[in-house]
């Protein structure tokens, strides 16, 4: 069996949490801003099942337009949600308690786990990152073993970019050890449950994911992968744009290799196995060229789960800034494990053995100092799975209602030790 990192156990002890909400309260809980909807559905639709449950109350303070462009089921939605939503990594909110205390929380849904919104930081209770790194303790992040990235801001250097996603400096933080304390791992949901954010809309989108849950495995190994080279690397960099890919493949240039290149070589292994694997590159171009190669080898999101659970192990390399992908939910909603290389970040509670096999080294290291003889030694050593097992871990900790209970009890004792 691959060991699973320890530094998973890193983080303090929020399994005493999900359970401690006595019964006779009912937090009222209220969202003020909401950037890219998305990344916070499987959030919204636990606060919405608890309100369904009467634990507590749910609601929205924020301009009209904005709930009615989160709210409408269209295509072409997201346009307009550009144009009239101020750009955000974060859902922001805050919890009124029994006692009659207020505190405010923000979670922050950036994929790169080195980058904070310092003035959350500096205002709210309590701080969710759904990538959080597994060491927070240092002055810096380790994107490869021999290369360290200051801990950043959202904000860009030079204010006149409004967008987050526009190419720019970004700010440093000088002292990300002062907010330690109010700085909570999080997790990340499924790619979308829904194009709107009602109850019955994001209730029906997981649903039709859990429907294609299959206990009975057809095939043990898959992998499915977006593209097989990086993004084209930026030329002349001084300045890096920590949270523009380019940036960092032009800036350190030889000395990382894109995540993707190792996606491409495990998927060509996978299809040498034979018939128990299903290995899928989708381009085998720059991840920013918008080329499909391969397009009929892609899923459609509606039926992503269902396709997943024919399997009993789907392959991740870390990625797009290291993070942890959604490919971890939507495998564990229907009971498929995951095998990946050594994870940087942490969601809320440690993955079981189960659930998680972690194998060598790759993220952005280059392509020459990967063991992958290792690699195949491990993959050759995988068991077989626990489906049911699989799954009951997901009901006990990464379910929708669960995730929103560790939201809640994690605000309401943020700041007692502090």
């Amino acid at each position: 069996m691959i060991p699973h990192s320890t530094a998973q156990h890193s983080t303090a002890q929020p399994e005493t949490r999900l359970n401690s909400t006595a019964k006779s309260r009912k937090p009222k809980v209220v969202i003020t801003s909401l950037g890219r909807v998305n990344y916070f559905e499987w959030f919204l639709l636990g606060l919405y099942q608890l309100q369904e449950a009467g634990e507590i109350s749910l609601g929205f303070d924020m301009p009209l337009m904005n709930r009615l462009l989160f709210s409408i089921p269209v295509r072409g939605i997201n346009k307009l949600r550009k144009i009239f939503i101020p750009d955000s990594y974060n859902m922001d909110g805050y919890i009124l308690f029994e006692d009659g205390s207020r505190k405010t929380f923000s979670v922050d849904s950036a994929d790169a786990p080195y980058l904070f919104d310092e003035e959350k930081l500096n205002t709210c209770d309590a701080y969710f990152k759904v990538n959080c790194p597994s060491i927070l303790d240092e002055d810096s992040f380790a994107l490869t073993d021999s290369i360290r990235i200051p801990w950043s801001d959202h904000k860009h250097v030079d204010n006149s970019l409004k967008r987050l996603t526009d190419r720019g400096e970004r700010c440093f933080i000088a002292d990300l050890g002062q907010y330690i304390r109010k700085i909570f791992p999080l997790m990340q949901g499924p790619r979308s449950l829904s194009r709107g954010m009602s109850y019955a809309l994001l209730k029906g989108g997981y649903s039709n994911y859990l429907q294609g849950r299959n206990l009975r495995k057809s095939k043990k190994f898959m992998c499915y992968f977006g593209n097989a080279q990086g993004p084209a690397p930026e030329k002349n960099v001084t300045h890096p744009d920590y949270d523009w890919e380019r940036d960092i493949m032009g800036y350190y240039a030889e000395q990382v290799s894109h995540p993707n290149e190792k996606r491409a070589r495990i998927a060509e292994y996978l299809s040498g196995i034979g018939a128990e694997a299903d290995a899928r590159i989708i381009s085998t171009s720059n991840a920013d060229s918008g080329i499909r190669t391969n397009a009929e080898l892609i899923v459609p999101l509606k039926d992503f789960c269902r396709y997943i659970s024919s399997f009993q192990y789907n392959f991740n390399v870390s990625g797009y800034r290291m993070s942890i992908p959604s490919r971890f939910i939507e495998s564990f909603m229907v009971g498929t494990a995951i095998v990946t290389d050594k994870l940087v970040v942490r969601w809320y509670l440690p993955f079981d053995e189960c659930e998680v096999f972690e194998t060598v080294k790759m993220g952005y290291e280059r392509m020459e100092d990967v063991d992958w003889a290792q690699f195949e030694r491990d993959v050759m050593s995988l068991p077989e799975t626990d489906p049911a097992k699989i799954v009951d871990c997901f009901n006990r900790k990464w379910a929708p209602e669960v995730v929103a209970r560790y939201i809640i009890d994690t605000v309401r004792q943020a700041g007692e030790t502090a």
